[in-house]
């Protein structure tokens, strides 16, 4: 991966948090009402969670630390390596868990709980890419 892959991923998670922050302000009853509201969300979570990873996958292969199995062990490695705030890993890996639940759980993911993500949990996933942003620009060459 290149850094014009990395910059179009950043891009892909910015584009996703803005239109999940017109999602957000949705009342539940106004975003259930439409399904269209519900799988976008969906998706750009989706989408969204999968950009960090596979952004941190790349800082980890450039920092030349030791690779990952698993998404959460890519917020491990970075997290022992001193390039994550200690407090925020089991948030992030809950984050990388969620993606999860989308892609392979899709069938149990309920509104409710999708809903509350979108309100309580968006700013876990703007606090990860920040994060990211920090280490790549600490570490350009």
């Amino acid at each position: 991966m290149n850094q014009r892959d990395i910059q179009t991923k950043l891009d892909v998670i910015i584009d996703n948090l803005d239109k999940l922050n017109i999602l957000k302000d949705k009342t539940f009853e106004e975003f259930t009402s439409d399904f269209r509201n519900i799988d976008s969300t969906l998706h750009r979570l989706q989408t969204s969670i999968q950009a960090l990873l596979d952004i941190g996958s790349y800082i980890i292969a450039s920092l030349g630390l030791k690779t990952p199995n698993t998404n959460a062990e890519i917020i491990e490695i970075l997290n022992e390596g001193g390039y994550l705030p200690k407090d925020k890993a089991k948030t992030y890996i809950k984050i990388s868990q969620f993606r999860n639940r989308i892609v392979h759980l899709y069938n149990h993911i309920d509104t409710e709980t999708l809903y509350d993500v979108l309100i309580n949990e968006l700013k876990d996933i703007i606090a990860f890419y920040i994060d990211l942003i920090k280490i790549i620009e600490n570490h350009r060459s």
